[in-house]
């Protein structure tokens, strides 16, 4: 990547990163909140209700009508992508140095590898743009994004992580670390997340 390359990345990435957040948020903050009475069957509740979350918020409305009739659906056919993603409870255990009422649970994600496919997007779009970028620009970039999104057919990412969960009342009532695990928002994001800090830390 040439400097000219890497100036422009520092420059615009910022504002692609909110936008992909807004995406990831208007998805996330519709865990489900039903109890349980163990805390694997928490976490595998609330991850089952991220995958039949349909709603989205304004951002990802506002980014989605920018975009071409073909653009939109390869916008539809990638939050389709982004909710399919598989998870296995592979067990459970409680922190020695936490009271019993904390618990980890450790679970893997499989889905399609939007990070792979963000960065390559992200490269080609940036040499076929050797003087710099535009505000327009964006908008063909997140065009090409999409439609390399929607092509992926495999899911090749695999993670695995823990979520915390706590029983702070000791009543088997789980509250389970959710909305706030970065690790978790960027496994069902195929790695893509991590790929834009990476991206916008050069």
């Amino acid at each position: 990547m040439t400097d000219k390359e890497r100036l422009s990345v520092k420059n615009k990435y910022p504002k692609a990163i909110i936008v992909w957040l807004a995406v990831f948020l208007c998805l996330i903050v519709l865990a489900g909140c039903a109890h349980q009475s163990h805390a694997e069957k928490k976490v595998s509740t609330e991850l089952k209700a991220l995958q039949a979350s349909e709603t989205v918020g304004s951002e990802v409305a506002n980014l989605r009508s920018s975009l071409s009739d073909e653009g939109r659906d390869h916008f539809d056919g990638f939050l389709e992508k982004l909710r399919d993603f598989d998870f296995e409870i592979t067990g459970s255990r409680e922190d020695d140095d936490k009271d019993d009422d904390y618990t980890l649970v450790s679970v893997r994600v499989r889905t399609y590898d939007f990070g792979r496919e963000y960065l390559a997007a992200w490269t080609e779009f940036l040499r076929s743009h050797p003087d710099g970028l535009s505000e327009d620009d964006l908008t063909d970039f997140y065009e090409l994004l999409f439609a390399r999104l929607d092509a992926l057919d495999e899911k090749s990412y695999i993670k695995d992580l823990d979520i915390v969960c706590i029983d702070p009342l000791d009543n088997g009532e789980w509250i389970a670390g959710i909305k706030d695990n970065k690790e978790l928002q960027d496994a069902i994001f195929g790695g893509m997340m991590s790929e834009m800090e990476t991206l916008a830390a050069d």
